[in-house]
């Protein structure tokens, strides 16, 4: 799990750098998921020293909700072939979504089978 938070801040920091970049850094904004993204990577990270998993894991799916309620209506929209004027943004957007979505879900369930765990022992 620790790997795969590593994994998902990484790639919403390369989806940040490459939307700024490749808009020749015109908009701050584009770095909106690398700002979601580092934190994520970092907390992952400290995650592992046992002290600090709960919690940085925890914090990390609540980052990941965050990103994920703010770029969903974009997203639908899309997948509902509504056209934008900037593709770029929709895309980053679209990316750090999917990301998110697949993020929370796999973490809800090593929470879940945590738990189930420990109530077995």
């Amino acid at each position: 799990m620790i790997y795969f938070g590593v994994f998902y801040g990484f790639a919403l920091i390369v989806t940040g750098l490459y939307g700024y970049l490749e808009s020749g850094g015109a908009s701050v904004t584009a770095l909106i998921p690398a700002f979601l993204g580092a934190p994520i990577f970092l907390l992952s990270l400290a995650s592992l020293n046992q002290k600090f998993l709960k919690i940085g894991m925890h914090i990390n799916v609540v980052i990941a909700l965050a990103g994920f309620g703010a770029t969903a209506k974009d997203t639908i929209s899309m997948l509902l072939g509504k056209e934008s004027e900037n593709q770029l943004a929709i895309y980053s957007k679209s990316i750090t979504c999917i990301l998110s979505l697949i993020f929370i879900i796999i973490s809800v369930r090593y929470f879940i089978n945590n738990r189930k765990l420990k109530a077995i022992q």
